[in-house]
């Protein structure tokens, strides 16, 4: 059973866990974990601790599907498949970390790369950086 502390965590580090969701993650499982009056003291199971890397890793796929999703080029919070690709390495990272694997999400980005390619135009610059990113998912992390 997981404990509503450690799934509001879990949310805020979806819905407000910023560029870097491994921040977010961290700060929750101190702020969880820390002995009063810092933190909560609580000592989380493995179920718990996995609801946390899986916020991380659902915040990773918001932030990519963001920067490959056309209708936002030009809005002030769109990074672009340049930022995506960052992104991509640094979920790749922290899947590494802890031992999952990237397979099930590289096909998910691979997905969101092909559908954002086939919305520009052959002469969009956004290709280019786009197919640097569809040539990394080809790869091993």
């Amino acid at each position: 059973m997981i404990r509503q502390e450690v799934q509001e965590e879990a949310e805020l580090i979806v819905h407000e866990g910023g560029e870097i969701p491994e921040v977010a993650f961290w700060n929750a499982w101190f702020y969880l974990t820390e002995k009063p009056p810092q933190g909560l003291g609580l000592v989380l199971e493995k179920e718990e601790e996995l609801v946390l890397r899986q916020a991380v890793i659902r915040r990773y796929l918001l932030i990519i599907q963001r920067d490959l999703t056309p209708e936002y080029i030009g809005k002030s919070f769109y990074r672009g498949p340049v930022r995506a690709r960052v992104n991509w390495q640094r979920l790749c990272k922290f899947l590494k970390k802890h031992a999952l694997s990237p397979d099930g999400y590289r096909e998910k980005i691979r997905g969101l790369v092909r559908d954002f390619l086939a919305r520009l135009s052959p002469d969009h610059p956004l290709r280019e950086p786009a197919l640097h990113l569809e040539k990394d998912l080809e790869g091993e992390v």
